[in-house]
């Protein structure tokens, strides 16, 4: 834990030396704690030009020979050569640059970094720093100004990313700044060596994950594409997708490089729809939720014909019924002997041994692992 703080702390201080004047103090802890770079997922120096970023504004947003980057070399070493430049040219209007998606899939604890530096000239707009994991849709802040640790000399920004940015399949990036109008374009803000990394990967690798909904509750199925130091899955649900319920547990076959299938049956679903995710528990004790999956249900069908009846007999309209679990009572509780006679697939007869008195009666009947109760009058 020291340790950690110690790093986010000389993060903090190699950013701001030019103003906290703390450049001997921060090389001396550099020598026992750098931040690392794990498995690098992607990597650009821009030596191609753009290789995939769209720039909103090709005049203000380009890639450049000039004022080739240098100094820094870890944990991201300066490429030299091309960069981008975030020219102040076209004022007054929003510029953007967009990275191309990126995977994080199976992938935990990810950081990006870029080198950058910036013209003296360079503001006072801001430049602002942000991921998208939905194909641009929305945006998730990420630096609110990274420009303004930048100076006319190069240097590196890291930025640890949230656990939204895990395990995504189209993870991009995007720099939005809005130009004072009447500026040029050589007062600019650049960046260079863009690279995003990961320093662990996920123990499991789910391949899919969904719900059915069988006569004998829901039924569950995920595959695993490999698996790693894992304990066991731990199955929960809601009502709201919000709030969720652990009503079961499936251990893990845990150090196997190959698909493993698994089921769970839910053999008391909620009425209407269920939200399921699994929790994929570590030997570590760590955890990782799974995505939500939704299973509905049909209402069950239960009604009485006759209603009012005659109190000789009493017609149910019933789907999935077991007719085991029927009852006929009092409204105090008392349980009353009757035949039941099956019509049809969904419909019942059932004939109280004694004919029952002008008043209010309950049938309590279980439908798929449920207790459904109807009200019969006699009169």
């Amino acid at each position: 834990m020291h340790k950690h703080l110690l790093i986010r702390f000389i993060q903090y201080a190699t950013s701001m030396n030019h103003l906290l004047r703390l450049t001997g103090f921060t090389i001396l802890f550099f020598l026992f704690f750098q931040p690392v770079i794990g498995q690098t997922l992607y990597s650009q120096n821009f030596t191609g030009g753009l290789s995939g970023w769209t720039a909103s504004n090709s005049t203000a947003i380009s890639v450049t020979t000039t004022s080739a980057s240098s100094g820094y070399t870890t944990p991201i070493a300066a490429s030299g050569g091309n960069n981008v430049s975030f020219g102040e040219c076209g004022g007054n209007s929003e510029h953007t640059i967009v990275s191309p998606s990126i995977s994080t899939v199976g992938q935990t604890n990810l950081m990006v970094g870029f080198g950058r530096r910036k013209t003296a000239a360079f503001g006072p707009q801001v430049v602002i720093f942000e991921f998208s994991t939905d194909g641009g849709t929305s945006w998730t802040n990420i630096s609110s100004d990274v420009s303004s640790v930048a100076t006319t000399t190069w240097g590196l920004s890291i930025f640890n990313l949230p656990v939204a940015a895990e395990n995504q399949a189209n993870l991009s990036f995007r720099f939005r700044f809005t130009p004072p109008a009447g500026a040029a374009c050589a007062t600019a803000f650049r960046i260079d060596d863009f690279t995003v990394s990961a320093n662990s990967a996920l123990p499991v690798k789910l391949t899919y994950f969904q719900g059915t909904a069988k006569s004998n509750g829901n039924q569950l199925t995920w595959e695993t594409a490999w698996e790693r130091g894992t304990s066991h899955f731990a199955i929960e649900r809601s009502v709201d997708a919000e709030e969720f319920t652990v009503i079961g547990q499936v251990a893990a076959i845990g150090g196997v490089d190959k698909a493993q299938l698994y089921t769970f049956i839910d053999g008391e679903p909620l009425p209407g729809t269920s939200y399921y995710r699994l929790r994929q528990v570590d030997t570590d004790g760590s955890e990782q939720p799974s995505r939500i999956i939704a299973v509905g249900r049909s209402e069950e069908r239960l009604m009485v014909y006759n209603n009012p009846s005659s109190g000789q007999e009493i017609r149910l309209s019933v789907s999935n019924a077991d007719p085991a679990s029927v009852q006929l009572y009092t409204i105090t509780g008392q349980s009353l002997p009757f035949r039941l006679t099956q019509l049809s697939e969904t419909e019942w007869l059932i004939q109280p041994v004694r004919s029952l008195k002008p008043g209010l009666y309950f049938i309590s009947i279980g439908q798929n692992n449920q207790r459904r109760t109807v009200r019969v009058i006699v009169q």
